[in-house]
This record gives structure tokens, sequence and C-alpha cells, in this order.
């Protein structure tokens, strides 16, 4: 399969392309709470996991975060923030 850059693409192309990255997201976020009560404590997830778990969207996640009602994810480099499952078990049982 050849791959165009994405400035080549149509913009039907580039509608398909955005559905699929979507698709493997939730494919990835639907297999991460299949797992989720056999991480171990130490394991971390990312965002997409927490809106699951909590069911409410990322500005209402980040908020409770403030608010301390859900805990406070650790930073792993600029970009990547993740939440501990040990700290989330803690705080979803409580």
């Amino acid at each position: 399969m050849v791959v165009k850059k994405e400035e080549f693409l149509t913009e039907e192309e580039k509608l398909v392309a955005a559905r699929l990255r979507k698709a493997a997201r939730q494919a990835i976020t639907h297999q991460q709470l299949e797992r989720f009560s056999y991480l171990p404590n130490e394991a971390h997830v990312r965002m997409n996991v927490v809106k699951y778990l909590y069911g409410c969207s990322a500005a209402t996640i980040w908020r409770n975060v403030k608010k301390g009602i859900v805990p406070a994810p650790h930073k792993f480099g600029s970009r990547v923030t993740a939440w501990n499952v040990g700290e989330l078990r803690t705080a979803l049982s409580a």
C-alpha cells in the first residue's frame, strides 16, 4: 500500500484517515478497559481510559482533579500525562 503525505490527500481521503485514527484509538482504549482489573497498581493509563472509568468528559476530569475527586496524573515528558492505576482504584472505591 502506498501512503500519501497528508498535504497531497483529497478531503475525502483526509476524512477516511481521521476515522481510521479514531477507530484505532477507540480499540486501544477498549483493550485497556477490558484489562483494567488485571493491570498492576504500578501501571499507568491515559485520559481516554480515565474518561470511560468516570463516565465524563476530559474537561470534567480536569475539573475533578482540581477538586481532589480524581487523583492527579503523572507527567512523563512534555506531552505525556497518565494516571496511576492503583491511585484510580483507590479513588473509585471510595
